[in-house]
């Protein structure tokens, strides 16, 4: 198949909005510059409902789809609730894939990590997608990829000769912030282990060290324990790489500015006590939901992202990209 898909249907509608500053305006900088207050973030007047029009909300893969979409299900059915639409869940198979399809008017809202993003920038996704906000965790804004091994394993240098996993090109802590620590140590990682894997998800990543199958690979700090707790004390975090900012959610421009707002409006109110209409909370993480709220910043806000992006661009890895251990 092409793709990876799993779409999430739920036929919600109710209306409300506002109207406001263009949030691909706001400025960057000291937290005071950076973090925007709802007020001066969205000002409003009316908004129009939306009614009736379906939305595709895509995301790359970085866990299990199903467990992405048992995670998001009370997310979605709250922005359709909250944004008077019909929203649909889509996992992409990958970053470009994504980038593709909303540029096509597939999708129409898109959750991109930030090496992900840092790429779209690049490649000129503020042309025709707005950005409207990032995703945090326990109040953090940042995150740290990790080099994940076996236990046998207590150096990098333990590990020359071996195999090694990596998510994905796209991905900031599973592919450029690792690849960026083997660079800087003069280390060329297609030539330093035996062979190197894409295994396209997070998840697939840890499995493959747990059961031994690589030696090593490249996850986000903290995996291993909030998602894959019989994995603790089989693997250990050999390298940290530096601070990531968390996932960009964008909305493409076909929708209008309103939109954007209101959806900017929608995902900043959303609190740990916030619930659909049916009593779910909507950031769960007993279900696995990742995130504790939505914050807005700028594009700029990934501009380390993109400088590490610039600093592996020269580097030219083998075409084959193997895919199964």
């Amino acid at each position: 198949m092409r793709r990876l898909i799993v779409v999430l249907l739920i036929v919600l509608q109710c209306g409300c909005g506002g109207a406001g500053v263009d949030v691909s305006q706001l400025a960057a900088g000291d937290p005071k510059e950076v973090y925007t207050t709802e007020d001066n973030a969205l000002e409003t007047d009316q908004i129009d409902n939306e009614g009736g029009n379906a939305v595709n909300f895509g995301i790359t893969p970085w866990d299990d789809p199903e467990k992405m979409r048992t995670m998001h299900a009370p997310l979605i059915a709250y922005l359709s609730e909250q944004m008077g639409v019909k929203v649909r869940f889509i996992v992409t198979q990958e970053y470009q894939e994504l980038f593709n399809d909303l540029k096509r008017g597939i999708i129409q809202i898109a959750a991109f990590s930030a090496g992900s993003y840092a790429d779209a920038l690049d490649a000129g996704i503020e042309k025709f997608s707005t950005y409207v906000a990032s995703t945090q965790n326990d109040g953090q804004s940042y995150y740290r990829g990790a080099i994940i091994v076996g236990k046998q394993y207590k150096t990098l240098q333990s590990l020359k000769g071996k195999e090694f996993a990596f998510v994905e090109k796209g991905s900031s802590s599973g592919y450029k912030f690792p690849l960026s620590i083997f660079l800087q140590r003069g280390i060329n990682p297609y030539h330093f282990f035996s062979k190197i894997y894409y295994l396209g998800s997070h998840a697939n990543v840890v499995e493959a060290v747990v059961s031994g199958k690589v030696a090593a690979g490249a996850t986000w700090d903290g995996y291993v324990e909030r998602h894959q707790k019989q994995a603790v004390g089989s693997v250990r975090v050999l390298l940290r790489t530096e601070l990531i900012p968390y996932d960009a959610i964008v909305v493409s421009k076909n929708k209008g500015h309103p939109f954007a707002i209101k959806l900017q409006r929608t995902l900043s109110r959303i609190t740990k006590q916030t619930k659909t209409q049916d009593g779910r909370l909507v950031l769960n993480k007993e279900v696995g939901f990742p995130y504790s709220g939505y914050v807005v910043f700028s594009p700029a806000f990934y501009g380390a992202v993109r400088q590490t992006g610039r600093l592996i661009k020269n580097f030219t890895p083998p075409a084959e990209e193997k895919t199964t251990p």
